[in-house]
């Protein structure tokens, strides 16, 4: 998985890059996103200490800013946060969210209640995400709500139903290629362990690969201004 999602996010930053006109560099990177999506979630589920995940998410998203801005976005286009900030709100929204929970378990208070207070914790980091420029938007941390709290048919349904509403609102038609990952992620999950078993990557490459190809292609397109 973690070999996939580099490769295609690769493959879709070059085609911003270098082949603009070209449309099956987008297409093609439309798998990234969400299994880097999918990696978070698992990612949050399987770490013994949120400050320390927390942390790494929030240095890479620092150091990958400039590179972000001088590799993908337009000199005319107005500032965004890169989309490692919109994981690092959807990783705060997944824990807050289970503090929510925990709290109210322990007060004993009503399961609509504790539905309620979810509800407005992921609506609040919506709010936020789209007030502010944030790279995917609330598309972003609904997709990882999404990969935390469904499985299989569900999870590839309400995938669908997401790239619906969104498609509407501001996103290509080939977004729909996105659910690609959303079919391995849930029909397919133990041949990806078994590909990232076969395949390892080193830790250190997986945690530098976005801000280090970002500022690889950054270099790129300014030598190729100037």
């Amino acid at each position: 998985m973690q070999i996939l999602a580099m490769l295609t996010m690769l493959i879709d930053h070059l085609g911003i890059v270098l082949f603009p006109d070209n449309p099956w560099f987008r297409s093609i990177g439309r798998l990234a996103m969400p299994l880097y999506a999918h990696a978070l979630a698992l990612g949050y589920g399987r770490t013994r200490s949120f400050r320390r995940y927390a942390l790494r998410l929030a240095a890479i998203a620092l150091l990958s800013q400039l590179p972000y801005q001088y590799a993908l976005l337009a000199p005319d286009e107005p500032f965004e946060f890169n989309v490692v900030f919109t994981l690092l709100v959807s990783l705060a929204v997944m824990r807050l969210i289970d503090l929510a929970a925990a709290a109210s378990v322990s007060g004993n208070a009503p399961s609509s209640r504790r539905i309620a207070a979810s509800a407005g914790i992921a609506a609040g980091g919506c709010l936020l995400l789209e007030l502010l420029p944030f790279d995917y938007g609330a598309y972003l941390l609904l997709l990882v709500l999404i990969y935390r709290y469904a499985r299989g048919q569900t999870a590839l349904a309400l995938h669908f139903f997401l790239n619906a509403i969104f498609l509407l609102y501001k996103f290509p038609a080939f977004q729909m290629l996105s659910l690609i990952s959303t079919l391995l992620v849930a029909f397919a999950p133990k041949a990806l362990e078994a590909a990232d078993r076969r395949i390892r990557v080193p830790r250190p490459l997986w945690l530098s690969f976005y801000p280090a190809h970002l500022a690889a292609l950054a270099a790129i397109r300014q030598f190729a201004i100037l």
